[in-house]
């Protein structure tokens, strides 16, 4: 096929949650609002970064590298962003699940210059690794961390130690830790340097990991208070906030608790 490093492009498929559900049992214009609230997301970051562009199809966003070619940056980009927009989603009540993949992925205009045509290898391995999971996350695949573990001489498991945390292993995936913000301010918050209420410090990101973070405890919360932990949607929320448990500690997560107004745990 000719393909190499050079001809790859990053690239993160997220689908909503629940989209079918949201379209059976509510209106259009709900409808429309989560959708146009879960793009606002996406063009905030286009704008911010300007390498990577979104393409939206009902209840799934491809948010691609523009440039071809394999970058240390673009995988610190992507994974990065990737957390943030998945943060800032949840923040709005909108749960989503997303996988990440390098390689190939074209997007071309057709003959008549009045549509786009996107098609590849890493539209696919994301989409069909994005089905699989469980839960309400993102996950990196092996096809998009090892060029950057291979250029950086081991710094995947550099990010896996508990300093650091930016995610957990699983077989030949990463599970992203979303929260970039909530460790690194559980720690200036235990030295005081956190002096206006936590909603208005860091805006927009630490705001909404605050929110997202609430989010998803509170409706495990629900679940489990209805007793139900093993129901299809149930499970996914019971699942996401055992890994956030995981990887933020039993300390950082009771503080996130206290400082987003958390159910009763």
């Amino acid at each position: 096929m000719g393909y190499n490093n050079g001809d790859g492009r990053y690239l993160l498929f997220m689908d909503i949650l629940g989209f079918s559900q949201l379209v059976h049992e509510k209106g259009s214009e709900e409808v429309y609002s989560t959708i146009t609230s879960a793009l606002d997301e996406f063009d905030r970051w286009e704008h911010l970064n300007r390498q990577f562009r979104t393409i939206h199809f009902s209840d799934t966003f491809i948010f691609y590298q523009e440039p071809k070619g394999y970058g240390d940056w673009a995988f610190l980009d992507v994974y990065a962003i990737g957390g943030m927009l998945l943060t800032a989603l949840l923040a709005k009540g909108i749960a989503a699940r997303g996988a990440i993949s390098f390689g190939e992925f074209e997007v071309k205009p057709d003959n008549a210059k009045r549509r786009e045509v996107y098609f590849g290898s890493a539209l696919i391995e994301a989409y069909l690794a994005e089905q699989k999971e469980n839960w309400i996350g993102i996950t990196i695949l092996q096809s998009a961390w090892k060029p950057y573990d291979e250029s950086t001489n081991g710094n995947i498991a550099r990010y896996e130690t508990d300093y650091e945390k930016a995610w957990l292993r699983k077989k030949d995936t990463l599970l992203l830790n979303p929260f970039i913000k909530l460790r690194g301010w559980y720690e200036k918050d235990q030295i005081g340097e956190i002096d206006k209420p936590y909603e208005e410090w860091d805006p927009p990101d630490f705001p909404n990991e605050i929110a997202a973070f609430r989010f998803i405890h509170d409706e495990a919360q629900r679940y489990a208070e209805a007793n139900d932990f093993s129901g299809r949607v149930a499970a996914k929320y019971h699942a996401t906030k055992a890994f956030f448990k995981s990887v933020l500690g039993d300390d950082v997560y009771e503080w996130a608790c206290m400082i987003s107004g958390c159910r009763n745990q």
